[in-house]
């Protein structure tokens, strides 16, 4: 979803309308009262913070030689059971704690919930099945190149440009899961800048990576609808869009989703 010239990614977007939903309905049946407010919000936070720490703890050596990178949450690393069952734990404290806003609470939390949840599904059942554009673009040898290799590989397509600073940051990453995972199709899509610009680009930066291609139009941009950059395509070897991702990957959150969407074939890496 875009606002203008600012992307923001469709889930955590959900995640703030769920919150807002629950703080509503506490306003509303709690009459305004503070300790209701306080314990959603606690739960919302201490929820966070659980799913944040079980999600480095579990890809913790994709942090080392980076250990801010920890406390970057833009990559959007979570875990989503842990993060829930956190959450929970801090309301059931103030469920048990405080007698007076136990109702409220119930109905706040299971209505942001709710939401939440109904606001997932919609955005899953409203998506169309989509397959990897057919489009062949030129690649920095001058020679046409289509997306996808038809090897039997999966394709993942990551669409960027080097006056983006998200897709600076992790194109390293990416660089090296190219190398790290050769049984997965990677492919560099520049959008709208000349061969010697991205040359120029890759060469400062130090970074080597094969099937750049060049987009100079944003042809593939407009066939996958895209609204802002880094946006990465993941489709499997049929060219079936598995999934779609707006913002800059960690080597942890990317090492993630190619295990979600690519168990078999990581497996062989």
């Amino acid at each position: 979803m875009n606002f203008g010239p600012l992307a923001l990614p469709m889930h955590p977007l959900i995640f703030m309308f769920g919150v807002a939903v629950a703080l509503a309905v506490a306003q509303f049946v709690g009459h305004g009262e503070e300790k209701l407010q306080r314990a959603i919000f606690s739960s919302v936070w201490v929820g966070l913070l659980v799913a944040r720490l079980s999600f480095v703890v579990r890809y913790f050596p994709d942090f080392q030689g980076d250990f801010l990178k920890m406390f970057d949450i833009r990559d959007l690393g979570f875990d989503l059971i842990a993060g829930i069952l956190g959450g929970l734990c801090v309301a059931t404290r103030f469920f048990f704690r405080l007698p007076a806003i136990r109702k409220p609470l119930l109905i706040a939390l299971s209505t942001g919930i709710l939401a939440w949840g109904a606001a997932n599904a919609a955005v899953d059942l409203s998506k169309v099945p989509e397959t990897i554009p057919a489009i062949a673009l030129m690649n920095r040898n001058g020679d046409s190149q289509p997306l996808t290799a038809a090897d039997g590989r999966p394709t993942v397509v990551n669409l960027w440009a080097s006056w983006c600073g998200p897709c600076q940051a992790e194109m390293p990453v990416l660089a090296r899961a190219q190398i790290d995972h050769p049984h997965v199709h990677l492919v560099f899509v520049n959008q709208g800048e000349t061969a010697g610009h991205v040359d120029s680009y890759l060469q400062s930066r130090d970074l080597h990576i094969r099937n750049s291609l060049l987009d100079p139009d944003h042809a593939v941009a407009k066939a996958v609808g895209a609204v802002g950059f880094p946006t990465t395509l993941f489709y499997d070897e049929k060219g079936r869009l598995l999934d779609a991702h707006l913002g800059p990957f960690s080597k942890a959150t990317f090492n993630q989703a190619l295990s979600r969407l690519y168990p078999l074939v990581i497996s062989k890496d």
